[in-house]
């Protein structure tokens, strides 16, 4: 129940907050899916390579940590900022 009302009990500036950082994070997930697209497409051997020996799995969730963490230190500075100058 409180998961439903969390929601409607934030500022204005936490809703901006929470609304830019999974805007980041769709954009920036986007962008490191056709990455490894591309990646695969012109680096055949070395995907190949990498897929082998997993290597591939690890520089995937390293990356996708690092947007996890880029999203939510821009959301989070986003409220913040908003926040503090309301």
């Amino acid at each position: 129940m409180t998961m439903l009302v969390a929601p409607l009990a934030m500022a204005n500036a936490g809703k901006i907050g929470v609304a830019a950082g999974i805007l980041v994070f769709a954009i920036l997930f986007i962008k490191l899916i056709m990455g490894f697209i591309r990646f695969c497409f012109r680096h055949p051997i070395i995907f190949i390579l990498l897929l082998v020996c997993g290597g591939l799995g690890l520089a995937f969730n390293v990356l996708l940590a690092g947007i996890l963490i880029l999203a939510v230190l821009i959301g989070g500075g986003l409220a913040m900022f908003l926040g503090n100058f309301n």
